[in-house]
This record gives C-alpha cells, structure tokens and sequence, in this order.
C-alpha cells in the first residue's frame, strides 16, 4: 500500500503499466523456485538417520519449480553418505518413489539390526552378572572349606 501511495498521480495510465511497475519494484523480494540441479547440493551429514536425510531431501524438493524425475533419485544417492544405501540407491530405479520404498525399507532393517544388538549387548550383561554370581558362591564355599 505504501508503495501504490507514492506512485505519482497520473503516472499510470493502465494495468498493464501498473503490473510492470509492481513487479519492477517487488522483483527482489519474490522467492524464485529452485531447479532440480539444486537438489545435488543436498547432502547427508555425518550423523544424520536416514529417515531425516530423506525428509530433509523431499523438504527442498517441494522448493523444485517442475522436478525432473530423472535427476531427482540421482540427485539423493549422490547426498547419500552411508556406503550401503548408497550401493543401493546407485541401482536403476524408474522413480523418486521407488528410491523412496527403498530408503524406508534400509532405514527399517538398520532399526532392526540395532535393535537386535542392544538386546544382544543386554543378554550378555545379564549372563556376566550371573556367572559373576556363582563363582562369588563358589568361592564363598571354597573359602569355608
């Protein structure tokens, strides 16, 4: 409003005018949609699961003005930083959402994987703890004796 009131009166004579003076002036500020190209600057960090990296990946492709479905899962194993997935996401796939199913599908087998070695880690704890028992009895009766 502030910009229409300091338009000097009679300076517009059409819309038309009026449209190219408006986006003359308000040009700078408008958010340009990005290219597909802009999705290779999209990388995994270091300690980042999976399940974030692609979010954060489908994140800056909403920002993708007319997404190139060809680029976009090449785009993704290249920001890829775990070896594994990446082996798996240099495989042909015919789109973004096959890439998709299979990052979810590595993210739940590693979820499993850990999980089965915290469990491990525990039942070895608790195995220790007990051994650990007995041989305190054991030597407990040994000492009386």
């Amino acid at each position: 409003m502030s910009w229409f009131s300091w338009l000097p009166v009679n300076s517009i004579i059409s819309f038309a005018q009026l449209c190219r003076a408006f986006v003359t002036c308000f040009q700078s500020i408008m958010k340009h949609k990005k290219m597909t190209v802009n999705l290779l600057s999209v990388k995994q960090k270091p300690d980042e699961l999976i399940q974030a990296f692609v979010s954060h990946f489908n994140k800056e492709s909403l920002d993708i003005k007319d997404p190139d479905e060809a680029t976009a899962p090449t785009a993704m194993s290249n920001g890829l930083s775990d070896m594994d997935l990446k082996d798996l996401a240099q495989k042909l796939t015919k789109n973004m959402a096959e890439l998709l199913e299979r990052c979810n599908e590595f993210a739940n087998t590693a979820e499993v994987l850990q999980a089965q070695k915290a469990n491990e880690g525990k039942s070895e704890r608790k195995r220790s703890t007990g051994d650990d028992c007995k041989e305190e009895k054991r030597s407990k009766t040994n000492h009386r004796t």
